[in-house]
């Protein structure tokens, strides 16, 4: 008993449709049931978690300064070493975020999502995030609501997400 159409098996590209279909079940059904989120990996496009000659001064020196965050303290957080542009992050939904984490979130008027570091919780349940690479923050790093969160990183899967860096720089996407 054949389940497929013979057109999706015996021609090239049958196979491809059938390989993208498969993919799209695989991420949008699969990945997102299991991680909780509706964007479950992610391509680091930019460079602000990158942990260079400038992580001194802009992610412990800052913190310091700003927060009053001793080296120890940040070191102890998840993904302490940050991450490079071309890595693809896996993210998982939580019920609850904690300083220190590092999570994905859409921004409205930013088509890529923003994966930044957790740096303080607001008295009124927002967050405050920083990008570890950044000199400080921006506008919108300084109230991200629950409902704009897809989730924190888990772990990272190294340069397998240059593809989607190379689409960006190209074509802006």
């Amino acid at each position: 008993m054949k389940i497929l159409p013979k057109i999706l098996t015996d021609t090239w590209w049958g196979n491809i449709l059938l390989g993208f279909l498969s993919a799209v079940i695989f991420y949008y059904v699969i990945l997102s049931t299991v991680l909780s989120s509706n964007t479950p990996v992610v391509a680091v496009v930019s460079g602000s978690m990158v942990h260079d000659e400038s992580v001194e001064n802009d992610h412990y020196g800052w913190l310091e300064k700003d927060l009053g965050y001793n080296k120890a303290y940040i070191d102890s957080w998840p993904t302490s070493n940050g991450f490079n542009i071309g890595d693809m992050p896996v993210v998982q939904g939580q019920e609850k975020y904690q300083i220190g984490d590092v999570i994905v979130y859409s921004v409205e008027g930013i088509n890529a999502p923003i994966i930044h570091r957790i740096i303080k919780i607001n008295d009124d349940g927002t967050y405050q995030t920083k990008g570890d690479n950044n000199s400080g923050q921006l506008n919108y790093e300084f109230n991200v609501k629950a409902e704009q969160m897809k989730g924190k990183v888990i772990f990272i899967i190294p340069k397998i997400g240059y593809f989607k860096v190379l689409i960006n720089r190209v074509f802006g996407v």
